[in-house]
Formats: structure tokens, C-alpha cells, sequence
């Protein structure tokens, strides 16, 4: 019954995609979630793994194409500097190939996943073109994860084992559990933020039951760090995504943020338990962290001590190649400070200026779209979503397997870009003919 319904729901999904792009954008960001839950309900899908990726990045290059005929304007607003400069970053990576120590592991990580960069970083973007397609996606997104989200947590091949969910493989080995902690992260920042206009009672039944969908598969997915970035971005994004208007609204906006937090309290005394409520111990939590932090210290103190790689870096996953233990943990799961000792000082100042970027394009939508209560929210959603894969880049992954980071990144961007040539009126009159605004001074 399970695997009927997961791959009903996920043909149905592919269906629809092959005609809208924002299902299609929606089908490319639950691939890893939906993944996990064909490989639980079928044999057929463990075993060829590969089969639910060509499918995605089939629909979405036929969606695309069918996007780009019908429209006047298919790339506006796509080509961006954060755009190229992701693709300095990424092509720098592997030139460094050339002189990292760490050879072998390094380039297995771009081979790998060098497709999931052309789906992520290239093609994810290009599907949505204003804050129209935006709201239609975050809607969809809504709907969606709450059902890929039910699914997986029906499912009886989803094991819990030393307090993280997954599929369990072999007896020591399952899949990763930080895809579908990241997928009930994102759902409770959607939950909380989104309000469409003129919102019906099961739209609002909706959003209350995938914010508990969200907590609970965070919560036994033992995402510790996406449970706190998410719950925290959702209270501090309340009043981003709400006009405060009278001391009422202050209240009630106090009030929604206390409830978030002791709704995902109350929540988690229910669900931990075991294995999983020890990874929420204190000893447990500062052992990560300082696992974390001596990584990235070990990794900094052989960049400091070696001058050439001031500019030109260690290498790509040079950190592997400093001692067993490293080797053993495969990289620091801080990005920033990869790309800073494994590439170089100039690559990390084009890393920042991507988000300095990003920042910009955000407070942009957010004042432009100030008083529409529906476009505000989204909006808010969206800076909240690029917010929470920043801080998720500063605990875990490494460049080659968080291409996804980059993803939001550039869909926000697109979207503010295509907003901002939607404003500027045509000197010329004659249609196709586009000039870009520069973004207002901000502090």
C-alpha cells in the first residue's frame, strides 16, 4: 500500500512538472527526501538509485524548454555576479585539483556530484522568474513536502538507529539522515512564515499540519542543527514577514513567536526518546560542536603556515590529507572556512561578496514588497530558506555535496532581478528592451 501510493504521488508529481516550473523547481528540492522514500517502498529504486535523479533532471530540462518557448524574456534576470561568481568558485575547485594532497578523495567529490551542480546551480534557478512564480512555488513547496513528509513517516523501512532516521542498508550502514532533517527544517520555516491571500481554513489546517509534520521528522531524523537554525529563523522572521501596524499586532506577533517555541518543546518531550533524546544531551551537543571547531582550526593553522596557499589554497579537500583522524572524518563541515584554506583568500572574498549580494537582493524584496501581505510573507520565506542553508553550511557538507546552498542563493537573487527590470519602464518604448536599476544604498 505504501509503495503504491509513494510512486503514484511521485508520477503524479513528474506529470504535472513536465508543464509548470515551479512543480518542476519543487520536484528538484525534495529529490533527496522523494528519493528516500522510493528506495523504502521499493526494491526497484534501491537498487537503481540513480533512476529517481534522471528522471528529475530529465522533467525539469523538458519543463525548462517548454518555459523558454513560451516566454518573451526566458533568461531575464538569470545571468547575475552571484551566478558567475558561483562558477568561479566551483571551477577553481577543480583546477585545484592539480596540487591538493588529497588527489584521490577530492576528485571522487567532483565527479560525483557534478551533476547535481548543472541541476542545482544552473538549471533550478532558470524555473522561476518573479516573485509570481516564487509565491506559486513556496505554496506548492508547502503542499508537497507535507505529503513526502507523511509518507516517510508512515513507512515501516523507516528505521531509527543510534536516534537518527533513515533506511537502514546494512547492519552499520543507512542513508543520510540530514536530507529529511533539512527537509523538516524548511517545512517548519514554510509553516510558520508563508500567508497567502485571502487564506481558506484548509490552507491554514495545512500549514499547522506540516509544521508538525516538520518538527516531527526533524526530531527523529536527530538533525539537531536543523531543528534549532529552523525554529529559531521562524521566530525571528515573524515580523519580517508581518507588518506590525499597532501595539495589538506587536502582541500578537510576541505571542506567535512564544507559541512556535513551546509548541516544538512540547513536541519533542513527546516524540524523544532513547538513542534520540541522548543526542540532545549536553555533553552530546558539545562534543559536535567541538568536533566541528577543532576541525576547522587544524584546517586554518595549515593554511596560516604555508604563504602560498594564502592566494592559491591547500587544495580541495586538503583537509582529509592532515592526519587518520581527518582522513576519517573526510572534511571540516564548515564550508566558509573550506573555501577560505582550500582555495585561497581571493576565492573566499568572491564567496562573500556572493552573499553581501544576496543580503542586498533580500532587504530589496522585502521593502518592495512591504505592504502586500502575500508577497511579504514569501518574501520573508525565502530569505529565511537562504538564511537557514548558510547557517546548515557552517555545520555540515563540504562545497561538492551542498550545491543546493548556492541554489537558494540564486533563486532568491533571480527573483529580486527580475522584479527589479519588471519596475524600470522601457526608454524606447520598443518591447524586449530592458534596463537594470541599481539596488538603493542599504547600511
Amino acid at each position: 500500500m505504501v509503495e503504491a501510493i509513494t510512486i503514484t504521488t511521485f508520477a503524479a508529481v513528474c506529470a504535472i512538472a513536465i508543464f509548470r516550473t515551479e512543480w518542476s523547481l519543487a520536484l528538484i528540492v525534495l529529490l533527496f527526501p522523494f528519493k528516500q522514500a522510493l528506495q523504502a517502498s521499493s526494491s526497484f529504486f534501491l537498487s537503481y538509485y540513480y533512476l529517481p535523479n534522471l528522471i528529475v533532471v530529465g522533467i525539469a530540462a523538458v519543463s525548462l524548454a517548454r518555459h523558454f518557448a513560451a516566454s518573451q524574456h526566458p533568461l531575464r534576470g538569470y545571468a547575475s555576479a552571484p551566478l558567475w561568481g558561483t562558477l568561479v568558485i566551483y571551477t577553481w575547485s577543480a583546477v585545484s585539483l592539480i596540487w591538493t594532497p588529497s588527489y584521490g578523495a577530492a576528485s571522487d567529490f567532483v565527479t560525483e556530484n557534478l551533476p547535481y551542480l548543472l541541476l542545482y546551480v544552473f538549471l533550478a534557478p532558470a524555473l522561476v522568474d518573479g516573485m509570481e512564480s516564487a509565491s506559486k512555488f513556496v505554496r506548492l513547496l508547502l503542499w508537497l513536502s507535507a505529503i513526502v513528509t507523511a509518507v516517510i513517516l508512515v513507512n515501516p523501512t523507516f528505521t531509527s538507529q543510534t536516534g537518527r532516521m533513515g533506511i537502514k542498508i546494512s547492519s552499520s550502514l543507512q542513508t543520510n539522515p540530514l536530507a529529511i532533517g533539512e527537509l523538516g527544517g524548511m517545512m517548519i520555516i514554510m509553516a510558520v512564515l508563508s500567508r497567502p491571500s485571502g487564506a481558506s481554513l484548509a490552507t491554514n489546517a495545512v500549514r499547522l499540519t506540516t509544521f508538525v509534520l516538520g518538527v516531527l521528522l526533524g526530531l527523529q531524523s536527530g538533525s539537531r542543527g536543523q531543528m534549532v537554525f529552523s525554529v529559531l529563523l521562524a521566530i525571528l522572521f515573524v515580523p519580517v514577514s508581518r507588518r506590525v501596524k499597532n501595539i495589538f499586532g506587536f502582541f500578537g506577533t510576541t505571542i506567535a513567536m512564544v507559541v512556535i517555541g513551546a509548541a516544538v518543546l512540547f513536541l519533542a518531550q513527546s516524540v524523544l526518546e532513547g538513542q534520540g533524546l541522548k543526542r540532545w544531551d549536553a555533553n552530546s551537543v558539545e562534543e559536535g560542536i567541538g568536533m566541528r571547531l577543532f576541525n576547522a582550526l587544524d584546517l586554518l593553522a595549515a593554511w596560516a603556515t604555508f604563504p602560498p596557499a594564502w592566494l592559491f589554497g591547500l587544495g580541495l579537500n586538503a583537509f582529509s590529507s592532515l592526519g587518520q583522524v581527518q582522513a576519517h572524518q573526510g572534511y571540516t563541515h564548515n564550508i566558509p572556512v573550506d573555501i577560505l584554506a582550500e582555495l585561497g583568500l581571493p576565492i573566499f572574498v568572491i564567496f562573500t561578496g556572493i552573499w553581501y549580494r544576496v543580503y542586498r537582493s533580500s532587504v530589496w524584496l522585502v521593502r518592495r514588497f512591504s505592504d502586500d501581505v502575500e508577497y511579504r510573507a514569501v518574501a520573508a520565506t525565502l530569505v529565511a530558506l537562504v538564511a537557514f542553508e548558510f547557517l546548515l553550511a557552517n555545520k555540515q557538507g563540504m562545497l561538492w555535496v551542498t550545491s543546493n546552498l548556492f541554489m537558494w542563493a540564486l533563486i532568491l537573487n533571480r527573483v529580486q532581478r527580475c522584479e527589479e527590470l519588471e519596475m524600470v519602464p522601457n526608454p524606447a518604448g520598443e518591447p524586449g528592451e530592458e534596463r537594470q536599476l541599481a539596488l538603493p544604498d542599504m547600511p
